[in-house]
């Protein structure tokens, strides 16, 4: 989880809009505070469940540890980059392109490397990322 604060850009993107961020975090906690009031209504934000995605989906999606997503482009060659859980905390998003395998350069302006272990794993920037649509892990 080290990664998403040492890599983060996140402060950069965010650095003179202080009143966008006061606006935001005040907003999320006013709505974990009338939601916390409702009895019978809780957990209504819930993680990405493979089994709600249409297959096509799951196929081309990989999950760290740490709920960051890579999801592949359809015949695009590129991937979306989310780092971070955007349901449990603030996530940041890259569009990921192609630059001549196994590099590619994300709209973030960093270039990550890839590679894939077998169909299930895919390592990318160095963090491991396991596929929705492979069974199960039997650790």
């Amino acid at each position: 989880m080290s990664h998403l604060l040492d890599r983060s850009n996140l402060p950069i993107a965010y650095f003179r809009e202080s009143d966008l961020v006061t606006a935001y975090t005040t907003a999320m906690a006013r709505f974990r505070l009338q939601l916390t009031g409702r009895p019978g209504e809780t957990n209504l934000a819930v993680p990405l469940e493979p089994s709600l995605l249409r297959a096509e989906f799951r196929a081309r999606t990989w999950r760290s540890a740490d709920g960051s997503l890579l999801q592949g482009f359809a015949g695009k060659g590129g991937f979306r980059l989310t780092v971070g859980n955007c349901l449990a905390r603030i996530c940041a998003a890259s569009e990921c392109s192609d630059a001549g395998w196994p590099v590619y350069a994300c709209s973030d302006g960093r270039k990550r490397k890839m590679s894939v272990t077998d169909f299930v794993t895919a390592s990318f920037d160095g963090i491991p990322y396991r596929r929705l649509s492979a069974p199960p892990s039997q650790e």
